[in-house]
């Protein structure tokens, strides 16, 4: 299903569809005077109620022991191969993997080994239809301003990259992997937009394809078959999702056919085309 991507510019009244301002937005600036203040007041506040909460230690290490646990997640299967991610007990950051067709498992991107100070998370991922390519995004220093890159799965070679200002982009691979649909913001300004991106060139030149103005954030999804495409977008500080859909085998991919599934009606919509061809709305 397709749903745009969290907005953590806001904070959205999921009851009533409005856009709240952010009183602590200011704390985003680390260097401020403000910040700072504010973050020794809160030290001196829990230094001096820590020592009197009984059974502190106890309770610590009992929360410590069972948080020591690992993580496996569901896994995402794309042609013969199988993607999860994964995190042993005491691992910084979750790691992500893949197993081939012959049962044989290795990492893919570990965060970890791209950035040793472990300041660098890995923010998302989507293998191409096929398996045989992977897009994935880091950002570093808790800034969410996440960096594309394309890594070949079967060699761990990354074979494009960097395409900056894709802070929460979903990614649409084309079949044959020769190409994907992703959301870029602008160089200034929150304007964001769908662009195709042509695998090995730059980003520059990636074709506009889709876009609702500024503050709006995007779904995309391609069908298991490559052949539909489906673009949802919602803007901040108004109710509802609209949603549209384009036969891909009937117009170019640098020119889809966007047709409306629903549009100006104050409800959340996702939409996704199942394997019979019929396209399932959950509204």
């Amino acid at each position: 299903m397709v749903y745009p991507a969290a907005r953590r510019d806001s904070v959205v009244d999921e009851l009533h569809g409005h856009s709240v301002a952010d009183p602590y937005r200011w704390l985003e600036d680390p260097a401020s005077g403000e910040t700072t203040r504010w973050q020794a007041a809160q030290d001196a506040l829990w230094a001096a109620y820590a020592g009197g909460v009984p059974g502190r230690d106890r309770l610590r290490a009992r929360v410590a022991e069972l948080s020591e646990t690992g993580l496996v997640t569901a896994p995402t299967w794309r042609g013969d191969r199988e993607f999860s991610l994964r995190q042993g007990p005491g691992q910084e950051h979750p790691v992500l993997h893949t197993t081939g067709g012959d049962g044989t498992t290795r990492v893919l991107v570990d965060p970890m080994a791209v950035d040793p100070a472990g300041v660098t998370t890995l923010d998302a991922w989507q293998p191409s239809l096929d398996g045989s390519l992977l897009a994935y995004q880091l950002s570093g220093g808790g800034t969410e301003r996440s960096v594309l890159y394309v890594r070949d799965v079967e060699t761990g070679r990354t074979v494009d990259g960097p395409l900056d200002r894709c802070r929460y982009s979903p990614v649409a691979w084309l079949p044959g992997a020769e190409a994907f649909y992703y959301v870029r913001a602008a160089p200034a300004g929150s304007a964001r937009h769908v662009y195709l991106h042509k695998v090995g060139t730059s980003g520059d030149n990636d074709v506009l394809v889709f876009g609702r103005g500024e503050n709006t954030a995007y779904g995309l999804e391609i069908s298991a078959d490559g052949r539909w495409l489906t673009v949802a977008a919602t803007r901040a500080g108004l109710p509802g999702i609209d949603v549209w859909l384009a036969d891909l085998a009937s117009s170019a991919p640098e020119r889809p056919e966007l047709r409306v599934v629903q549009e100006g009606v104050a409800a959340r919509t996702a939409a996704v085309v199942g394997p019979d061809g019929r396209l399932y709305v959950v509204t």
